[in-house]
């Protein structure tokens, strides 16, 4: 940040800009757990702070190798390389904040406080517009009270960090409200993730201008002013996250923080998490089958390898000194944590319109379809169903927009149906079809047992509008139910479950609880079923085994003696079962 001949008038060009970023994204990393945990339900998959995480590493790992001064070319390459690796709804929130923010400084070298102001303006906008139908009491509630509140700031005399400040504090108080704007999060007990994600990226900006200020005494004021935050996130009927912000940067018992990909033949998922999980905390397991990666703070990262040999071949190790991160907020990126690389500079080469990456020919008369799925079992079944592409992810492993784009360009059908199969992966799909020159409808599918039904609605014969309207009206048919654990204590509809229950949710409301996995997804049937169900499709995932599943059928014949229920093999991870009724 330099300063120039006006006294308190400063303006920014690239280098702060790139700094800011870079900057922005090592702090996020240091709380993304406590935004992952701030999760409405208590499922295994609370992912806001690791989707935002590595939407900001995308572009944080793009501008560690450029070096312009012209902070409008440094915006542009943030704003392209976050929106191909957005990753769930508030990933691609965030993108479009990026967006907006390098439109307003596009083609300029240096931009005085006025003009990044108006930036941040547009980019706030962006954000908000990113959604058609906006909720109260989300990241866009948040992200208009920045705006309104850097928006009065401009009217006095203030200094890019005074905007900042202006601009967290009306975040924070925006964020508190949530609980009261929307019941659910209120019930809960938590405050909006994606909200607080919006609120850390911007103390992470507001230290880097601190630090490039050199306000020393002040860096870490942002930790000591949050625990109004803390306090909402762990209070309420359902017990919140029993974790508070503040302070929350590392464990000092568990000092490295470790990452590690394992790579062999049908690994499960539910073996590496019971192996693991007292060696540390912060445990993360995602992947499945051949490919699984590995995340946990431990004081004994030989122990966590070691442990880990037993199931394959490991690469892609990374252990980190979280005490050294925390004293010097390193910016170390590494491009193996997503396996994607260059998105930026490649992008023009591998998604210009037209292109058809595989080299197929084109057939412009067959309507194409890309689907987001997990689990062997569920992709061999979409596949077989006419699926072109199945791009892996679901729930906790939502893929990026560059990975949606990439199975699209890679079809030589002109006319592509995509199937996200997550309302958290919407977004997604929505950014990619609107960068390829092709002619793309997503259908708004909030499950796969949503997107194999819509899947069986597709016609051939018949136009893309025509069957996107019927496939949107085949999945909303159909009745959604999943299995999992709870990861924490909660009372969500009156319902009480502890930290560890099987618990059985149904289109959005949690519908039975207890010990056992049998009698939980019994329970939850019965109370998905209506008169005039004919059948209950099971599809049980990668720690059920195949007789398991079979004796779960076989209870459910008996209870529902004029249903008929079938079984397929899914192999999803997280969730014992997913259910169909139709």
């Amino acid at each position: 940040m330099t300063q120039i001949k006006k006294e308190n008038s400063y303006y920014l060009d690239g280098d702060d800009l790139r700094h800011m970023i870079l900057e922005a994204c090592s702090y996020f990393d240091l709380h993304k757990e406590s935004i992952n945990a701030l999760n409405v339900f208590p499922v295994p998959d609370g992912d806001t702070g690791t989707n935002m995480g590595l939407t900001m590493r995308a572009a944080a790992r793009e501008l560690q190798q450029v070096e312009t001064k012209s902070i409008g070319k440094v915006a542009d390459i943030a704003a392209r390389s976050s929106l191909l690796g957005a990753r769930g709804n508030s990933g691609v929130i965030l993108s479009q904040m990026f967006r907006g923010i390098s439109r307003g400084l596009s083609g300029k070298e240096k931009a005085r406080l006025p003009e990044f102001g108006r930036a941040f303006q547009y980019g706030i906008v962006y954000a908000y517009n990113a959604v058609s139908k906006p909720v109260e009491g989300t990241i866009l509630t948040v992200a208009r009270e920045i705006a309104k509140g850097s928006r009065e700031a401009l009217q006095t005399s203030l200094t890019f960090i005074d905007l900042l400040r202006v601009a967290i504090d009306k975040g924070r108080g925006a964020l508190e409200q949530t609980p009261e704007l929307l019941p659910v999060l209120k019930e809960a007990g938590v405050v909006d993730a994606g909200g607080l994600g919006l609120v850390v990226f911007l103390e992470g900006c507001l230290q880097s201008m601190l630090r490039r200020a050199d306000i020393k005494n002040e860096i870490y004021f942002i930790e000591e002013r949050r625990p109004s935050m803390g306090a909402t996130a762990s209070t309420g009927k359902g017990g919140g996250t029993g974790e508070t912000l503040s302070k929350e940067e590392f464990n000092p018992v568990f000092p490295y923080c470790t990452e590690v990909l394992i790579k062999g033949s049908d690994i499960s998922t539910r073996k590496v998490r019971r192996s693991l999980e007292e060696l540390g905390d912060s445990l993360l397991i995602a992947g499945e089958g051949g490919m699984v990666k590995v995340h946990i703070h431990t004081d004994h990262p030989g122990t966590v390898l070691e442990t880990c040999l037993f199931f394959g071949s490991l690469h892609d190790l990374k252990i980190d000194n979280m005490v050294d991160q925390y004293e010097e907020t390193r910016w170390g990126i590494s491009m193996q944590e997503t396996g994607e690389k260059g998105v930026t500079a490649n992008f023009e080469a591998n998604f210009s319109p037209g292109e058809q990456g595989s080299g197929e020919q084109k057939n412009p008369g067959r309507i194409g379809v890309v689907t987001v799925s997990s689990g062997k079992g569920l992709a061999a079944i979409f596949t077989s169903l006419g699926v072109d592409r199945v791009v892996s992810g679901g729930q906790s492993m939502n893929p990026s927009v560059k990975e949606i784009v990439e199975a699209i360009v890679a079809l030589p059908a002109e006319q592509v149906i995509v199937l996200p199969n997550n309302s958290n992966i919407k977004l997604s799909a929505e950014q990619a079809a609107e960068l390829v020159a092709k002619e793309i409808m997503v259908v708004d599918t909030r499950s796969v047992t949503q997107g194999l039904a819509a899947l069986l609605a597709l016609n051939q014969l018949k136009s893309l509008s025509e069957n996107h309207a019927e496939m949107c009206r085949r999945a909303r048919q159909v009745k959604t139910g999943e299995v999992t654990y709870a990861v924490r204590a909660a009372v969500i509809n009156g319902l009480q479950v502890e930290k560890g229950d099987i618990i059985g949710i149904s289109n959005g409301c949690l519908l039975a609880g207890g010990k056992e996995i049998d009698a939980t997804t019994v329970a939850l049937a019965e109370a998905m079923l209506t008169p005039g169900d004919e059948m209950l499709t099971l599809f049980y995932g990668d720690n059920i085994t195949g007789d398991q599943a079979h004796e779960l059928q076989a209870q459910l014949c008996d209870k529902f003696p004029r249903l008929e229920v079938e079984l397929q093999y899914g192999g999803q991870p997280l969730y014992y079962y997913f259910l169909m009724v139709e």
